[in-house]
């Protein structure tokens, strides 16, 4: 199938409401919601259905899994004992989660894919994607985001190989060089 008929959907797992974005390559636009778990595997299995079952265009789901870093550097050096286990059972649920979402996944032979947070490199809080960001990269607007949105977003764009180009009036908040400046992989 070509590039133009396909759909990557991108997810940002969390225990509350995950992030989603439905890339449509056939026009790269993006569509980001913030879903509970039921209701993420509602959207899926009826994009599927419609996108790969009926149009018979290709399919595939990014599930980030931060389980696959080598490490967590989120500890703060004042955090007590009861600071740190409970970040470190919000990192487990998170882990559950994601995990659980590619059983799903393999239970429904639905085409999905584990992948790695991408670096955080970014102008946000600890180096997170911002919303001016994301909408230079991707050119447009996305409206309300909160970060598990942008991170789903952003996790599609780079899956389906898409340019990210930024100037440096986003960075900075200045006027722009001419030349634009690319986000590091």
């Amino acid at each position: 199938m070509s590039n133009r008929e396909q759909i990557i959907i991108g997810i940002d797992p969390d225990t509350d409401r995950n992030g989603i974005a439905l890339l449509d390559m056939s026009t790269h636009k993006l569509q980001v919601q913030m879903l509970t778990f039921p209701h993420l595997l509602d959207f899926i299995k009826e994009r599927y259905h419609q996108f790969a079952e009926i149009d018979k265009w290709d399919f595939k789901v990014i599930i980030e899994a931060g389980w696959m870093n080598h490490g967590n550097y989120h500890i703060k050096r004042w955090q007590g004992k009861q600071g740190i286990a409970s970040l470190g059972v919000d990192q487990g649920r998170n882990e559950q989660v994601s995990r659980t979402i590619g059983q799903m996944m393999e239970h429904w032979g639905i085409p999905y894919e584990f992948k790695r947070p991408l670096p955080k490199c970014w102008h946000g809080a600890d180096r997170k994607i911002t919303k001016e960001e994301i909408e230079e990269i991707t050119l447009q607007k996305l409206g309300r985001l909160n970060q598990e949105g942008r991170d789903a977003a952003l996790l599609a764009w780079d899956y389906a190989g898409l340019p990210m180009r930024i100037t440096s009036t986003t960075l900075r908040g200045k006027p722009s060089a001419k030349k634009p400046i690319f986000a590091p992989k």
